[in-house]
């Protein structure tokens, strides 16, 4: 079967909103861009395409921190620090975090959580840092100074000074024009999975 195009009558996007910051992604990166700005007093706003934060850590069920902690001098500890440690202390209050334990042939640790207290130690996090959170919301693309979003109300667009992207897939830089390549170079990819 051929290939069809449909040709969509032009149409207005309400502009839903006007920021400093708009931040694509509401993973970890996501989240310490959108706090981390709110804090500096920049009026931000999280876009993210689902209805809770935590990107794969709560949207594929990872429940465990990596990359926490190191081994400095034969000894284990936290090295991130930062917003991390407001995530941490907020999921530690909740009773929603575990002491960090060795995995991966005992040479890194890892430190489990509780999926529905990261939503929440999120959320929290954010709101306390004044930032305004967009769920379900769809980034389709970008102009100079909008991000264009569905959502269920529609078709929508945030104006900002500056934009984060912490989508995971680089999708807000692709559509701005970064170059960037897909694969090897050969055609392979990693395979797609939720775990990687």
């Amino acid at each position: 079967m051929a290939s069809k195009t449909l040709f969509e009558d032009a149409h207005s996007t309400p502009v839903i909103g006007e920021y400093e910051v708009v931040v694509l992604g509401g993973g970890p990166s996501g989240i310490a861009a959108a706090a981390a700005a709110g804090r500096s007093g920049r009026s931000t706003v999280l876009v993210e395409r689902y209805g809770f934060l935590g990107g794969a850590g709560t949207a594929a069920g990872l429940s465990t921190f990596c990359g926490l902690h190191a081994n400095v001098g034969g000894e284990h500890r936290q090295v991130i620090h930062g917003i991390c440690d407001d995530i941490l202390e907020r999921l530690k209050r909740m009773n929603g975090l575990r002491a960090p334990h060795l995995s991966v042939q005992n040479r890194i640790q890892a430190q489990a959580y509780d999926i529905s207290a990261y939503k929440i130690a999120a959320d929290e996090l954010l709101l306390s840092s004044k930032v305004k959170i967009l769920f379900h919301g769809l980034a389709v693309g970008a102009t100079a100074d909008h991000l264009i979003v569905e959502t269920k109300s529609g078709r929508r667009a945030i104006a900002g000074k500056i934009f984060i992207d912490c989508s995971g897939d680089g999708d807000l830089a692709a559509w701005r024009g970064a170059p960037y390549e897909v694969g090897d170079g050969k055609g392979g990819m990693l395979y797609p999975s939720t775990m990687y």
